[in-house]
C-alpha cells in the first residue's frame, strides 16, 4: 500500500511539473490580451532562458532573457505566440 501511494504521488508530481509547460517553471492562469500588459519577470537567476514579451510602450513583442523561476502572463516561448496573444492591443 505504501509503495502504491508513493507511485501515485510521484506520478501526480511529474504530471503537474511538465504538463503544458515544457520549461517546468511555475505558470499562472492567464487571460489575454490583458495578460500582455503585466510586467515581464526577471527575478532571481536560477535559469537563463530566452523569452518574448509585449512592450506596451512600443506596441510590439520583444525578446528578453528570463532569469527567474516564475513567469508572468507576459512571457512567451516564441515571438509568434506573443504576437498571436497580444496583437489586438
Amino acid at each position: 500500500m505504501h509503495v502504491l501511494l508513493q507511485a501515485a504521488f510521484l506520478s501526480t508530481l511529474l504530471i503537474t511539473m511538465f504538463s503544458g509547460n515544457p520549461s517546468g517553471m511555475s505558470v499562472q492562469m492567464c487571460s489575454y490580451p490583458s495578460g500582455c500588459l503585466q510586467p515581464r519577470k526577471t527575478g532571481n537567476w536560477c535559469r537563463e532562458t530566452e523569452r518574448y514579451s509585449y512592450d506596451s510602450a512600443a506596441k510590439m513583442c520583444r525578446q528578453y532573457d528570463l532569469g527567474g523561476c516564475v513567469e508572468t502572463c507576459n512571457g512567451f516561448i516564441t515571438l509568434e505566440e506573443c504576437k498571436k496573444k497580444c496583437s489586438s492591443l
